[in-house]
């Protein structure tokens, strides 16, 4: 069965903010990257343990098409939390 997918609200912050960008680049880009996101999200959710623990027990999924990587954890026996959704071409903070 799979497991339950829940957004923590930086990552909504972080697909809103993708979005934003990616249509002010050409519109509709930003949706197929929703779309995108949500096949990965059924992936994850499918088999959370398929992906590799990074740090702090937090497990990190890339994106193939766009780049940015899923950071979740699994919380309990039937609940993922999806934290952060990073752009890797970013530059991190100071």
């Amino acid at each position: 069965m799979p497991y339950s997918v829940i957004l923590a609200e930086e990552a909504i912050v972080d697909i809103d903010q993708a979005v934003e960008y990616y249509n002010g680049i050409s519109f509709g880009l930003g949706f197929e990257f929703i779309d995108i996101l949500d096949l990965y999200f059924k992936k994850i959710a499918a088999l959370p343990t398929a992906s590799a623990i990074r740090y702090d027990n937090i497990r990190v999924k890339a994106v193939d098409i766009f780049p940015f990587t899923i950071h979740f954890v699994i919380a309990g026996d039937s609940t993922v939390t999806v934290l952060r959704i990073f752009n890797t071409n970013q530059k991190p903070r100071l």
